[in-house]
C-alpha cells in the first residue's frame, strides 16, 4: 500500500517539480529529467505491468505539464519502457545491478526521449540531446539508485514470493515424472 501511495504522489508533484523548480535552474548543460528518476526509483519496487503503468501515468503528467509544447504522448512512451524495464529487475536485486540498470534505463531514456523529440518535433539535436541534461540525468539516477538499494530490504508490492521448500514441485530438480 505504501508503494502505491507513493507511485501515485510521484505521478502528480514530479512534473509539478520539473517544471516549477528544475527547469529554473541554471544548471550547466541543462537540468536533469526529475519525472525518469522517480520512475527510475519507484519501478523496481513493482511488477513489470504496474512499473509500465506507473511510467506510462507520470510521463503522460509531464507531457501536458505547461509548457506543453511538444507532442503528447513522447514522454508516456519514452517513461512507459523505461518503468517496464526497471520493474524487470527485483528490488531485492544485489547493489550494483540495480544502480547499472538505472544508468543503462537512464541513458536510454533519455537518448530515446531526444531522438523522438527530434524526429516529432523538429527540435534540433543540438537541442534534444544535450549532453549536459543527458549526464545529470544519469548521474542523478545513479546516486538515487544506490541509495535506494542501501535502504533495508522490505516486501515489494505485488511480488510472489518464491516457495523455499522446492521439493513439492512437480517439475523440481532431482524429482521424477512418474
Amino acid at each position: 500500500m505504501k508503494t502505491v501511495v507513493s507511485s501515485v504522489l510521484v505521478v502528480l508533484v514530479a512534473p509539478v517539480l520539473q517544471v516549477a523548480v528544475v527547469n529554473g535552474l541554471s544548471l550547466p548543460g541543462g537540468g536533469p529529467d526529475i519525472v525518469l528518476i522517480c520512475v527510475i526509483a519507484l519501478a523496481p519496487h513493482l511488477r513489470p505491468g504496474a512499473g509500465a503503468f506507473l511510467g506510462f501515468a507520470a510521463g503522460l503528467a509531464a507531457d501536458i505539464a505547461p509548457p506543453a509544447d511538444h507532442t503528447i504522448g513522447r514522454l508516456a512512451l519514452v517513461l512507459c519502457l523505461a518503468g517496464w524495464v526497471c520493474a524487470r529487475v527485483t528490488a531485492d536485486g544485489t547493489a550494483g545491478r540495480r544502480v547499472a540498470v538505472a544508468v543503462a534505463v537512464a541513458l536510454g531514456a533519455s537518448l530515446a526521449g531526444g531522438v523522438l523529440a527530434a524526429l516529432l518535433d523538429g527540435t534540433p539535436w543540438g537541442t534534444a540531446l544535450a549532453p549536459g541534461a543527458v549526464a545529470w540525468t544519469v548521474g542523478l539516477a545513479a546516486l538515487v539508485a544506490a541509495a535506494l538499494a542501501l535502504l533495508p530490504r522490505r516486501r515489494s508490492f505485488g511480488r510472489v514470493p518464491r516457495s523455499r521448500d522446492r521439493s513439492r514441485e512437480p517439475y523440481s530438480r532431482g524429482r521424477r515424472l512418474a
